[in-house]
């Protein structure tokens, strides 16, 4: 890790999500940052993370997020922790969402990278190749 202006302006997009990493395995850092906007109606399915542990800020708008059989309505300011391993998801509401996650240790960009390099609509198959080489677990897939 170094010092200095973090200069990372990469943008990926995939399941109504547009997401500029702003730190990750790209730049050496030891957590991921990323910064999401959510567009209505779109999220990440319930799913488990096996090596980060994550937090969630909502910049903007308002956001349904699930853990485990709890729904929480999260508003701008709220901030939601989840451990490695613990089932989690979350879908926008009528409006774009803006939300920052940070997840440690970093890695969780290299997911994000190789989702949005999938072919639309995505192939099943794929992601769950994608989702075990990456320890992601996405619930019913």
């Amino acid at each position: 890790m170094h010092t200095g202006r973090i200069e990372s302006n990469e943008t990926l997009e995939f399941a109504g999500m547009r997401t500029r990493v702003i730190a990750g395995v790209a730049t050496q850092s030891l957590c991921t940052i990323m910064e999401m906007s959510i567009a209505n109606g779109g999220g990440a399915p319930a799913h488990r993370s096996l090596d980060e542990d994550k937090t969630f800020v909502l910049l903007e708008g308002q956001l349904t997020f699930h853990l485990a059989d709890a729904a929480l309505e999260m508003r701008p300011g709220d901030a939601i922790a989840v451990a490695r391993g613990d089932l989690h998801g979350f879908v926008a509401g009528e409006v774009e969402a803006r939300l920052l996650l940070v997840s440690a240790p970093a890695g969780h960009d290299a997911f994000f990278r190789a989702m949005a390099a999938l072919p639309v609509p995505h192939d099943a198959g794929a992601v769950r190749e994608l989702c075990a080489r990456h320890r992601q677990v996405i619930a019913g897939l």
